[in-house]
């Protein structure tokens, strides 16, 4: 049976409730992964946004509220080859929207910001990234700068 690492707890315990129903059933149900970001303080979050790998300032980033409602996160072992990787996270982050809708929450992956099933429309991926959506309709993130999962 599969369970959280050291290091996948600590930011399984940041994570909203929601958000960590779904990775343990991701965990549980599809795949090992591990969890690499959950909730991300300012500092860290204006870091981001000024070294180029996040669009958004504190506290704009679904990282940012505690608990947060997103997650970044990638299969264990980590596949060496940037092919598998990417078939890998797309495969994990299917799952995890469906297991999520199951349960009633929106997820929105970093591959397919606006959520219209398109791969090939978005103009960068953050393969590693899935975040609630706020279901009133008063968050919606349709770009921001590549991150290669820290947005």
């Amino acid at each position: 049976m599969r369970k959280w690492g050291r290091n996948s707890l600590h930011v399984y315990n940041q994570l909203d409730p929601r958000l960590q129903g779904v990775v343990d059933r991701v965990l549980l149900e599809v795949a090992d992964v591990s969890l690499l970001t959950g909730h991300r303080p300012e500092d860290e979050q204006n870091a981001q946004f000024d070294a180029g790998t996040s669009a958004l300032r504190w506290p704009d980033s679904r990282h940012n509220s505690m608990p947060a409602k997103a997650v970044d996160l990638q299969p264990y072992p980590r596949p060496a080859s940037k092919e598998k990787l990417w078939a890998s996270l797309a495969y994990i982050a299917g799952h995890a929207i469906r297991i999520a809708a199951s349960d009633g929450v929106i997820l929105r992956w970093g591959g397919d910001w606006n959520r219209n099933g398109d791969l090939t429309d978005q103009t960068f991926d953050d393969l590693f990234h899935l975040e609630i959506v706020d279901t009133h309709g008063s968050y919606y993130r349709a770009d921001c700068v590549h991150s290669g999962g820290s947005n």
